[in-house]
């Protein structure tokens, strides 16, 4: 779909017309050498009508804006019993919102089928701009457009189409689909990442039905990470409640704060290894972040104001015996020694005896409140910054981890001119053929970028998601979610 600037339209009033622009759309081609075929154009679908794509999606039923069709002389289209003869005229599904339907187009004897979902009535504005071919792909976002707004867990094709959806009773923080093809969320019932005895993983099939809730044990649910390791094995994190003293940072003497906690979970729920903060992260490395933490504690728990001065991230295995994590309110990332809990390494942040010797990277300060760490398939590091008051754009950094020689080689960098500032949250993602697929955080845009650093593609969505997820190759297909939404389809 074109985008809201392109056509003159602030995003304030483009929800009703999005799909009424830029989608028109006809294909030609040969019946023989020298005869075209009959022309016929469909208003009113996404993408574009053609005739080689059996599979769209429409704002179609009460309300909405009508599909239109136009036909030359030779071609008929059929919605079920109904014909529509040549010239132009409305299409009416006869389905509800969420419902799909089945067009047919006629010509010179030869039939095609074609199907149409149509968008539940209040399913939320997105635009896509597509730059270059995109490699075949799905990936899953999740957002919340206004506290009155439902909250949506929306899983994508390579050209912008949505190909599965579903509006949980309470905020989906982030949304994935995993290995073997469920759908999971971290829930939340209040407004993000509180201390919620309640937050839990949700694991639901595609027909939505509740299969699973992951938690952790003897801790409270954090909601930032949920990392497959394979045979049920899951990495989540975690909040433990702790008191420290914290005047010497202009806090009380006898503060409720929480450490961060990594734990290895098993499908029973069994906690198979954990890891705490606290011993290993020293409050000093807190640093700049002290004066927002003080002022915004997570929400109260057990009557107290309670501070989060590490705020983990994200989780992600490095080899056997190593796992990464990264955590926002000391601007660092580190790699964790599972068999001793012990530090191995440090990157950004303040200098600790752990601390890498950065080679190459341009920005004078290395992170700024970064997101989604990962190890890419060739062993780099990626690392979304968001560059939180720095004088710089948020980037997607890579380096090459050396911790033996107690050093780390920056090898390169990605951005988006369209995206110039990130206060919170965002993600890189690395894609089978070798690209990237990167949410900027409270910027609401997602950018899938080729193995060259070429953007792809950019999706506009109606609010901003915490992370966007691609889904894992071989895990389900578009095929089998369309089945899940078929299974959830109004009555």
């Amino acid at each position: 779909m074109n985008s809201w600037k392109r056509h003159g339209v602030p995003p304030a009033i483009a929800v009703p017309v999005l799909l009424a622009i830029a989608v028109a759309g006809c294909a030609t081609a040969n019946i023989r050498e020298g005869a075209p075929r009959p022309r016929v154009a469909i208003d009113g679908l996404y993408p574009a009508f053609d005739r080689g794509r059996h599979r769209y999606v429409s704002r179609c039923g009460h309300d909405a804006e009508p599909i239109r069709v136009e036909t030359s002389r030779g071609a008929k289209v059929e919605v079920g019993s109904e014909r529509r003869p040549i010239g132009s005229g409305g299409l009416d599904p006869g389905v509800p919102p969420g419902a799909d339907f089945a067009f047919a187009v006629l010509d010179g004897g030869r039939r095609e089928t074609y199907r149409v979902r149509c968008l539940p009535a209040d399913f939320p504005a997105w635009r896509f701009d597509s730059l270059r071919p995109a490699p075949p792909g799905l990936f899953t976002v999740s957002f919340r457009a206004s506290r009155e707004e439902r909250p949506w867990v929306i899983v994508f094709d390579q050209d912008g189409v949505p190909r599965w959806w579903y509006s949980p009773d309470t905020r989906a923080l982030w949304a994935q689909v995993l290995d073997d093809g469920t759908i999971s969320w971290a829930r939340s019932f209040g407004d993000g990442y509180g201390l919620d005895t309640r937050m839990a993983h949700e694991v639901r099939s595609p027909a939505g039905k509740l299969l699973d809730l992951i938690r952790t044990g003897g801790s409270i649910v954090d909601g930032h990470e949920l990392r497959e390791l394979g045979e049920g094995r899951v990495l989540v994190d975690a909040y433990v409640p702790e008191t420290a003293d914290l005047r010497r940072v202009g806090g009380p003497a006898r503060a409720a704060i929480v450490s961060a906690e990594a734990q290895e979970v098993d499908r029973r729920g069994r906690v198979l290894w954990r890891w705490s903060s606290r011993g290993h992260i020293g409050l000093s490395e807190t640093g700049r972040w002290w004066r927002s933490v003080l002022s915004n504690p997570r929400r109260r728990l057990h009557g107290r104001a309670t501070y989060d001065p590490v705020h983990i991230n994200s989780i992600e295995p490095r080899g056997r015996d190593e796992v990464v994590i990264s955590t926002r309110h000391t601007d660092a990332v580190y790699g964790i020694r599972r068999s001793t809990g012990e530090i191995a390494w440090k990157l950004g942040g303040s200098q600790t005896g752990r601390s890498l010797r950065v080679l190459g990277d341009p920005a004078r300060k290395l992170f700024g409140g970064q997101h989604d760490a990962r190890i890419a398939a060739d062993g780099r590091l990626s690392v979304y910054d968001n560059g939180k008051d720095r004088p710089r754009r948020p980037r997607v950094a890579f380096y090459r981890l050396e911790p033996r020689q107690g050093r780390a080689r920056y090898v390169g960098q990605l951005n988006d001119r369209e995206v110039r500032s990130s206060h919170c949250c965002g993600s890189a993602r690395e894609l089978a053929g070798g690209g990237w697929l990167v949410s900027w955080g409270d910027n609401p845009l997602v950018t899938e970028f080729d193995p060259r650093g070429r953007a792809v593609f950019r999706l506009g969505l109606a609010a901003s998601t915490f992370r966007v997820v691609p889904v894992p190759p071989g895990a389900t297909t578009a095929a089998r979610l369309d089945r899940g939404l078929e299974a959830m389809e109004p009555d």
